[in-house]
């Protein structure tokens, strides 16, 4: 019998000072503009609302994305709400 274990690097949000965000552990970008960005993350799939906000650097391969911009708020929504994305890791 083979064991098959899924090795994923820690979810974890960092905020600093409402102008910028790091996500790791993001396998989707679902949808972005200057006052929504949506991330799928093994955490679940993340709102971050906010003003003139914009993705500066997304590393495909460790799953890390910063969001800089005023955020404002940030949401967990249910997996359920999840649809195919522009970027997604397979």
């Amino acid at each position: 019998m083979s064991e098959q274990r899924e090795t994923r690097q820690p979810h974890t949000v960092r905020i600093d000072g409402r102008r910028s965000m790091n996500v790791t552990a993001v396998d989707d970008v679902i949808s972005f503009d200057e006052d929504r960005v949506v991330l799928g993350s093994a955490g679940g799939v993340i709102s971050i609302d906010g003003e003139g906000l914009h993705i500066r650097k997304m590393n495909v391969d460790g799953g890390e994305v910063l969001i800089e911009g005023k955020i404002n708020a940030l949401t967990y929504i249910d997996k359920a709400v999840r649809k195919s994305g522009l970027f997604r890791k397979k």
